[in-house]
């Protein structure tokens, strides 16, 4: 919204300014196998570190950026990149700790952004308001290093890296069971996953789903204000639904240990589906806003959790096996916030959200179809775990 209305005002679209954060979102996706392999190899920690500083070097840089195509270097690929390192080492940890509540565990996890985002967005649109926007983005990368720093430091990996065990090898040999023909069969990223049908319908839904799920999150702010809300209230919806998300994704994975990861995914997405399609087409005054904000956000959260990876493809390869469900989640983002900035462009006339309301509801319900043939597909019995 600031940049839409303040930085780059007449300069640049909706169109051309969503790809800012799609970018951020792609990088961090297609990433993902090659961040979840070095976390297995060097650790889970080393990279959590690495990417951090990433992170806020990218931040600085977008802090002095004048021109759009600079974010996208920026805030969007660089950014990208180092979040990708310490979000895959710290999505794939709770797996490796716990065999029962490994669904709350995770939730419990991913649950920080939820909670980021619910002190994050009111705070950065008051400091753009005050500030301005290079002390703003400067501010933000002190706090990743000075906040994300110490939590990374205290990471744990459970699990043998793969330095470890080259180390271990090269001064005591194999252990029994070990051989060189299993060494020269260890692949950096395992992509033989994908001849498994369960694995590529959940590939293929999340293409759908983040299709669709990140434009509330990027949309609700300017819809708001071109609905007579003030700045303030609009930042305020961007902070609650990322705060009822991390209550979602709490909820969700304690749901998931009891029904079962498949199951929790499913309705949670249905759900999510409803709210974009039952609430946000009639969000015409500011407290149907206010509900819809706080609805999708706790519906919406459990798609970024890993559980249902570890269901499909066990836990010994998780890390790489996540990373490439969100190589299909990237292909999503390319597809969903500039597409709906498109629509809002020409079919909109930059006013109208129906039609960005439509194809966001659109996606995420053919996800959630696909989601269901997995679950059908993983057991005959629908009310199976």
């Amino acid at each position: 919204n600031h940049y839409l209305n303040h930085k780059f005002q007449g300069r640049a679209s909706t169109f051309e300014l969503a790809w800012i954060g799609s970018l951020a979102i792609m990088a961090l996706d297609i990433a993902g196998p090659f961040t979840g392999a070095i976390c297995v190899h060097f650790g889970h920690r080393q990279a959590a570190v690495v990417g951090v500083f990433v992170m806020t070097i990218a931040l600085v840089a977008a802090a002095y950026s004048t021109e759009v195509w600079q974010l996208y270097l920026t805030q969007g690929v660089l950014y990208g990149l180092g979040a990708s390192l310490t979000y895959f080492a710290s999505l794939t940890l709770p797996s490796q700790w716990f065999r029962r509540n490994r669904g709350l565990a995770t939730g419990v996890t991913i649950s920080g952004g939820g909670i980021g985002g619910l002190w994050l967005s009111p705070l950065v649109s008051k400091m753009l308001e005050n500030k301005g926007f290079q002390w703003t983005m400067v501010c933000c990368a002190i706090a990743h290093l000075v906040l994300v720093t110490p939590a990374v430091l205290l990471f744990k990996s459970r699990l043998e890296t793969g330095r470890e065990r080259a180390k271990r090898i090269a001064q005591f040999g194999y252990r029994k069971g070990e051989s060189k023909e299993g060494e020269k069969k260890r692949k950096f990223v395992d992509f033989t996953i994908m001849k498994d049908i369960r694995f590529c319908l959940l590939f293929v839904a999340g293409i759908f789903v983040v299709s669709g799920y990140f434009t509330p999150f990027y949309y609700i702010n300017s819809f708001a204000i071109q609905h007579g809300v003030d700045a303030s209230s609009a930042a305020l919806m961007v902070g609650l639904m990322n705060g009822a998300s991390a209550v979602g994704r709490i909820v969700m994975g304690m749901v998931s240990d009891h029904i079962g990861p498949i199951n929790a995914l499913f309705i949670s997405t249905f759900a999510a589906s409803l709210t974009l399609l039952l609430i946000w087409s009639f969000a015409t005054t500011t407290a149907i806003m206010f509900v819809f904000a706080i609805a999708y956000g706790l519906c919406c959260g459990a798609y970024l959790s890993s559980t249902v990876s570890g269901a499909v493809c066990g836990l010994e390869r998780l890390a790489s096996v996540t990373g490439i469900i969100y190589v299909g989640m990237a292909i999503g983002s390319a597809i969903g916030s500039p597409t709906s900035g498109a629509i809002l462009d020409t079919i909109g006339h930059g006013t109208d959200y129906m039609g960005v309301i439509i194809f966001t509801g659109a996606v995420m319900s053919i996800g959630t179809v696909i989601l269901f043939f997995l679950k059908f597909k993983t057991s005959k019995n629908l009310f199976a775990r």
